[in-house]
């Protein structure tokens, strides 16, 4: 019995799903969310407008789902790393873990930037974002602080604003020319914020 195309291109929705993810992760991320529309991410997928109605009711759900889907990843990862690790070895490990994935990377940089705009449909998703992972680094550093592997002298709650300004930035600074070392330069500067000899193995490969 020979299968109908209708049959043969059934996919089970979950794999259907990811595939709208992935699309739309590369979608947003090298146009922004207004310079692509649903159609065209339908289309690399291979199925009609509908079709991706049927798993996203808006282009607005599906820019949150692909940016909720990029911090599953990286909250799985750093939960895995910062069990036991200092806070400058998980955030390196992050770094190098963000460089296996420049669609992602470029997916937050640039819907990031656009979320300034105040009725971005990802503003609130940021805001959300930046306070909760600002809390989570300042809870690290304190813990270091604590070990005797931070400076005592810095304040956990702008240090941590601190780092995620200059990993965001570094990673921008990637994406335009991927020459500049990355997790090297982010190395170097959170060996600056460690005691001398406590960076971590990390911090020195």
């Amino acid at each position: 019995m020979v299968e109908s195309s209708t049959v043969r291109n059934r996919k089970p929705r979950g794999v259907r799903r990811e595939q709208i993810l992935e699309a739309a992760t590369v979608a947003f991320g090298n146009s922004g969310f207004r310079g692509v529309s649903l159609a065209d991410i339908a289309a690399t997928v291979g199925i009609s407008q509908p079709g991706l109605l049927h798993h996203f009711r808006s282009k607005e759900e599906l820019l949150i789902a692909a940016l909720e889907r990029r911090d599953e990843d990286s909250s799985r990862h750093m939960a895995a790393v910062f069990d036991g690790a200092t806070a400058v070895d998980a955030l390196l490990a992050l770094c190098r873990h963000n460089l296996e994935s420049p669609e992602s990377m470029r997916l937050y940089a640039v819907t990031a930037a656009e979320s300034i705009e105040p009725a971005h449909p990802a503003r609130e998703f940021f805001q959300r974002r930046y306070t909760w992972v600002r809390a989570s680094v300042a809870g690290h550093v304190r813990r270091d602080q604590e070990a005797g592997l931070l400076r005592p002298e810095l304040d956990p709650d702008d240090t941590a604003a601190e780092i995620l300004a200059v990993m965001d930035g570094l990673q921008v600074q990637w994406l335009l020319d991927p020459s500049v070392d990355l997790c090297a330069i982010m190395a170097t500067y959170l060996q600056r914020l460690a005691l001398p000899g406590t960076s971590g193995q990390e911090a020195t490969r």
